[in-house]
């Protein structure tokens, strides 16, 4: 056998052995003997800790809950599953397909891949999901979830925690706060969630970038503080839309100083003539005002005066940040490869694979070992290395008929089997997070007006729903708020056309030419990512499918003519944008802050920092020209800054400058 074996058991060994060993009804374990496995050298305090961790992991990442029962003066501890297998539930192609693309819509890979498992396991469809494209509708959400606190947040909806943190608020304020969270959910590419404020002696929403540092949990203690449960028929999409009708927003009058900006009389409240100062709502300041930077010397804020300081503000510490790069010479000892190093991840998501791995082989008999490699998008290598250790677990110290059975021992065959793990070859239900990425997928396609799949999407929901372990309500306490068709009439305009095949003439702004020009398109699809939506069309002119960001179209005509789809409308491609650049493109190196790393993604780098550089990564993106970085280097201030090449560097510079100006002449 060529794999080779370490001294002794792995973390995620020992944990995927407890949870087969404490499932099994016929053995229990005290704290000493699991303390003992789990930490062979630690303390009698480390031990300790290292069961309140077993507790934490199994319920947190898993949906399972260790149980403690006396006997004679000694507690033992073993595994309930009695909510933990599927239930006999059957998807049909449709359903399994809208399923399937529910766990696509998200942004982040990983979120992506787990839902995405998950979504085969629940359905029984691994093999044979329906193409999603059919039955993405004539509007499609991208989703993400590039928060720091998301994970904890989420989970403390699942397990109805109670949250301790700092809290900013819009003006900048600072405020301790201790919430009861009942929900979670995305408005418009942010995530905000809700609860009960105990400081505030009321229920309250918040937004998650504005927690400052890590969200801790809060143990009520004392006369009085009682933990206020989730209110009887909770539904935290219509938190999300009472949202906006408790703060129905702000006025800024803003002008316009450069042709890049003129995308934003789309937003105009006082038309879109050829004034140079507009009227725009806004509800969100920091955010509007990120939106804003991100023109730079293109537009002026002219009031309010506190969103005209936020965005010099931003502008300031985008440059600040820029400066403190010192160019790629500072760099030499960096080395790149094509993809970004994702770590070896957490034990707990390497034992979540290895159960999944044992149940695809089960379920299949034998299955070979390339296709588990392109299935966990792994090497060849670390699959045999996986497997080596799903062979050395089973039942803590126990015999040789007590492990699990990987191909009788042979890790060099290309075929693989599994024997001996009747009960993780058994599907489970869907666990936390694996619960947020399918649900919160169904729910935000449910929440498109008027989706056009929405039979097969509410039958989907409820044999999901079904089949999320150890929690109720846990559908509704996951929103979404999509659809900016509701506040401005060319969105909808343009979604009504995808579902009459009408024929539209558009005014659009290309970016990359700062012209504006009249195309006639032929409308297949609207996609939503957070505050930004894109029309997926024919093209006449250039007679190929396009992609045209709406906010970029300054107005739109619908013909008296209607189109006959056929196969130039299909667009099967992936339903998410994609960014394109060609080989011929300027070459920039960018440091961008761990916390915003699908922003950067997003561009898909040709290559990455094999390894982390201060707080962050080095990515090399392939751009049109120097001005492109210049925008988002201003709308993540701070977190983001070109490194080379010198020429852009210095053109980022002059170009927050100029910006900067405005505010201080």
């Amino acid at each position: 056998m060529s794999i080779k074996q370490s001294s002794g058991p792995s973390k995620a060994e020992r944990l995927t052995s407890l949870i087969y060993a404490l499932a099994t009804k016929s053995r229990k374990f005290n704290a000493e003997r699991i303390g003992e496995y789990l930490v062979p050298d630690g303390s009698a305090d480390t031990r300790e800790k290292a069961l309140d961790r077993l507790k934490d992991d199994i319920r947190n990442d898993f949906g399972l809950q260790l149980d403690k029962e006396t006997i004679d003066g000694v507690p033992y501890y073993s595994i309930d599953t009695t909510d933990w297998f599927l239930p006999p539930v059957t998807f049909s192609p449709s359903e399994a397909g809208v399923v399937a693309l529910a766990a696509s819509l998200w942004k982040d890979t990983k979120l992506q891949s787990l839902g995405l498992n998950a979504a085969a396991r629940v359905t029984g469809h691994a093999d044979a999901v329906s193409p999603v494209a059919p039955l993405a509708g004539s509007l499609v959400p991208r989703l993400s979830m590039d928060e720091p606190n998301f994970r904890d947040c989420a989970l403390a909806v699942f397990n109805r925690k109670t949250l301790k943190f700092t809290y900013v608020s819009s003006q900048g304020s600072k405020t301790e706060r201790i919430v009861d969270v009942w929900g979670i959910g995305q408005r418009y590419g942010n995530w905000y969630f809700t609860g009960y404020d105990h400081t505030r002696s009321d229920s309250r929403v918040f937004r998650l970038s504005r927690v400052q540092g890590k969200l801790s949990n809060h143990r009520h203690n004392g006369p009085g503080s009682v933990y206020h449960p989730r209110p009887e028929g909770f539904e935290m999409n219509q938190v999300l839309l009472d949202f906006d009708l408790r703060h129905p927003g702000y006025i800024a009058t803003i002008k316009l100083r450069g042709d890049e900006a003129i995308p934003l009389r789309a937003q105009s409240l006082n038309g879109r003539g050829t004034s140079s100062e507009l009227h725009i709502g806004y509800s969100d300041p920091h955010s509007f005002a990120a939106e804003l930077a991100a023109y730079g010397p293109a537009v002026q804020v002219l009031e309010p005066a506190e969103l005209a300081e936020q965005v010099r503000g931003l502008l300031s510490e985008a440059k600040a940040s820029q400066l403190a790069q010192q160019g790629l010479d500072a760099y030499t000892q960096v080395k790149f490869r094509p993809s970004r190093a994702a770590g070896r991840g957490t034990t707990t998501t390497q034992v979540m694979r290895n159960i999944d791995m044992i149940q695809y082989v089960v379920a299949h008999g034998a299955v070979e070992i390339q296709e588990l490699a392109e299935r966990y998008s792994m090497t060849v290598a670390k699959v045999r290395e996986e497997l080596s250790m799903i062979m050395m677990c089973g039942v803590p110290n126990g015999q040789h008929d007590e492990l699990i059975n990987v191909n009788d021992g042979d890790l060099d065959s290309d075929t693989v089997t599994i024997s001996n793990a009747a009960l993780l070859a058994e599907p489970q239900k869907l666990a936390p997070l694996e619960a947020v990425a399918v649900l919160g997928g169904l729910n935000a396609l449910a929440s498109i007006p008027e989706f056009e799949h929405q039979d097969i999407l509410n039958s989907a929901l409820a044999k999901v729903n079904s089949a999320v372990a150890r929690f109720e309500g846990w559908n509704g306490a996951l929103g979404f708020a999509l659809s900016k068709a509701r506040e401005s009439d060319i969105p909808r305009q343009l979604v009504q056309a995808v579902r009459q095949h009408e024929v539209v003439r558009i005014d659009y702004y290309s970016a990359s030419s700062r012209t504006h020009q009249l195309r006639d398109v032929e409308p297949v699809r609207m996609i939503e990512d957070g505050s930004i939506q894109y029309l997926r069309a024919w093209c006449r002119k250039r007679e190929n499918m396009l992609t045209f960001r709406v906010d970029r179209i300054l107005s739109a005509q619908t013909l008296d003519e209607h189109y006959v789809p056929s196969a130039r409308h299909e667009d099967q491609q992936d339903v998410l944008i994609r960014y394109e650049a060609s080989s011929d493109d300027l070459e920039v190196v960018l440091f961008v802050d761990a916390e915003i790393l699908p922003v950067v993604e997003a561009f898909h780098p040709i290559s990455w920092s094999t390894g982390k550089v201060d707080n962050g990564y080095l990515a090399t993106v392939r751009f049109s020209d120097h001005q492109v970085a210049a925008p988002l280097v201003a709308r993540h201030s701070g977190k983001l800054a070109v490194v080379s090449p010198d020429a852009t560097r210095e053109q980022v510079v002059l170009w927050l400058d100029e910006a900067i100006g405005m505010y201080e002449d």
